[in-house]
C-alpha cells in the first residue's frame, strides 16, 4: 500500500502577488516594505507569498522594490517602538505573552529584526513588559512533527493543509516550526510521506523501533502468517509503529470498524489500533491482524477474539 500527496494546485498567478505588493508599497510611501505590513494591508496571505517565491526578499525583488532595509533605518527604530508595539499586539490578542508567529500576523516590525536587537524573542518580551513564552528552548523534533502531521491526518481524515493548520489551529506546532525542521509545509507533508512509504527512517526510528519495521512488510510476506497459539516463536513485537499505524488507519479510512465512529464527523472519536487476534494470544502485529476501533469498541473489546 503505498500514499501519494494530493496534486498541488496554484490558484494565484505571480504577477497577481507582485501588483499588490506594488500597490501597497506606493500606498504606504516607504522606501522598504516589511512583510508584517504587506501582510496587515496587503490581499495575499504569507503562505501564498512563499508558495509562489521562496522568501519575501525575492518577492520584493520581483516586484522591483528595496529587498532590505539600510541600516540607517534599522537604527531609527528604537527599543521602545519595539516594546510599543508588542504590547500593543499582546493587548489586542488579550494576553500576558505573544508568540513570534502572532506577532508575525500582528506587528508593525519583522520579527528576525526584533531577535537581532534583543537575540532572543523572550528577552525582548520580558523587556517589553510581557511574560516569556516558555517555548523558547523548546527544539520540536522530527519525530514530534510527523506524529503531529499524522494527528491531524486523522483527526481530519485527509491530507493537512496550510489552512488547517493556521486558520483551524489544528497542528500543536506553527508553519515556523515545520519551515525550518523541513523547509516548507509541502517539504514536511513530503517527508511524512516519505516515511509512510518506508522511503526514508525518520530520526524517530530508535534503536527499539527498528525492530518494528519488520512488521511493516510482514503482509507480504507468506513465511509470516499469522500466529494463533501464544507458545509459537514471536516475529514481531507487540508496539505499532508510526508507519504501520498510519497504514492500518488509512486503510480503514479513518473510521472505527466496529461502529463507523471517525474524528472528521465527532470531533471526540479517539482511534485506536488493535489487535484482531490479540498479541497475547498469539496475534502478530503485522496488517492483515490490525484494525482500527475508536477508544469505547478497543475498551469493550478487551482480548475477545471478534
Amino acid at each position: 500500500m503505498r500514499f501519494e500527496l494530493t496534486p498541488y494546485k496554484r490558484v494565484l498567478d505571480d504577477e497577481e502577488i507582485i501588483k499588490d505588493i506594488q500597490l501597497v508599497a506606493k500606498k504606504h510611501k516607504e522606501g522598504y516594505l516589511s512583510l508584517s505590513k504587506y501582510i496587515r494591508y496587503g490581499k495575499y496571505s504569507r503562505c501564498a507569498i512563499q508558495g509562489h517565491f521562496g522568501t519575501w526578499k525575492e518577492a520584493l525583488i520581483r516586484a522591483g522594490l528595496r529587498s532590505t532595509r539600510n541600516q540607517d533605518e534599522l537604527n531609527r527604530i528604537s527599543n521602545q517602538q519595539y516594546f510599543d508595539d508588542l504590547q500593543r499586539v499582546a493587548k489586542e490578542l488579550n494576553s500576558a505573552t505573544i508568540s513570534y508567529k502572532d506577532y508575525c500576523d500582528r506587528g508593525k516590525y519583522a520579527v528576525t529584526h526584533i531577535i537581532k536587537r534583543f537575540k532572543h524573542w523572550d528577552t525582548a518580551l520580558t523587556m517589553a513588559g510581557l511574560s516569556p513564552t516558555g517555548k523558547a528552548k523548546m527544539k520540536v523534533t522530527e519525530k514530534e512533527c510527523l506524529e503531529d502531521i499524522e494527528r491531524m491526518w486523522v483527526t481530519l481524515g485527509r491530507q493537512p493543509t496550510t489552512t488547517d493548520v493556521q486558520k483551524l489551529a489544528l497542528a500543536k506546532y506553527s508553519l515556523d516550526t515545520y519551515k525550518r525542521r523541513f523547509g516548507g509545509w509541502r517539504k514536511a507533508l513530503e517527508a511524512f510521506i516519505a516515511y509512510v512509504n518506508g522511503v526514508t527512517d525518520a530520526e524517530h526510528d530508535s534503536a527499539s523501533e527498528e525492530v518494528n519495521v519488520y512488521a511493516d512488510n510482514c503482509d507480504n510476506n507468506e513465511e509470516n502468517a499469522l500466529k494463533t497459539s501464544s507458545s509459537d516463536a514471536r516475529k514481531t513485537p507487540r508496539n505499532i509503529n508510526l508507519r504501520l499505524r498510519f497504514k492500518v488507519l488509512s486503510r480503514d479510512n479513518f473510521k472505527c470498524q466496529a461502529c463507523g465512529a471517525s474524528p472528521a464527523t465527532i470531533p471526540s472519536t479517539i482511534l485506536h489500533v488493535d489487535h484482531i487476534i490479540p498479541w497475547s494470544q498469539g496475534g502478530e502485529t503485522v496488517i492483515d491482524n490490525l484494525q482500527t476501533l475508536c477508544s469505547d469498541c478497543n475498551l469493550g473489546k478487551g482480548d475477545l477474539l471478534l
